[in-house]
């Protein structure tokens, strides 16, 4: 079973996906027609493509975002290095599904960026957006807390 934390933070990728593709809904016909597509490591633009390829882009995060998610779900298929032992590939298994839900979120911040600059935000605006977009849930996590710490014990009767 996935753990609340790994559910909340592909969520938190997930989250980042649906508000760049609203922004970019509700923002679409301010978007240029031609849009830049690809920069170099110099910062220079060599490509150029429609701005419908946007939407491909975000198609494409959907997609990775599916497959990171199956991964998490469904651990069994998993290739592992060695034999492990039960308990410690249960271990291994939930620390994996949190590095796999991280990297969700990369995911979705990185596609971000590269929509929110072919639509000419500023590196500020992006990261004011991404910041509230991942602060919430990361305030959530810190109250909350851990379930084993929360949980009282009950007096033997």
């Amino acid at each position: 079973m996935v753990s609340f934390k790994v559910k909340l933070v592909f969520l938190m990728g997930l989250s980042v996906l649906l508000t760049y593709s609203g922004i970019l809904y509700l923002d679409y016909s301010n978007v240029p027609n031609t849009i830049p597509t690809h920069i170099n490591y110099s910062g220079e633009i060599d490509s150029w493509g429609s701005k419908n390829s946007l939407w491909i882009a975000i198609c494409v995060n959907m997609l990775l975002l599916l497959l990171v998610w199956v991964a998490i779900k469904f651990p069994r298929y998993w290739n592992y290095p060695y034999e492990m032992i039960k308990e410690k590939k249960n271990k291994f298994i939930e620390k994996f599904r949190l590095v796999l839900a991280t990297m969700a979120v990369f995911i979705s911040i990185a596609f971000s960026t590269m929509i929110f600059n072919a639509m000419s935000y500023s590196f500020y605006q992006t990261f004011k957006v991404l910041f509230f977009i991942l602060i919430g849930p990361v305030i959530f996590l810190v109250f909350t807390g851990n379930k084993k710490t929360r949980q009282k014990t009950k007096p033997n009767n």
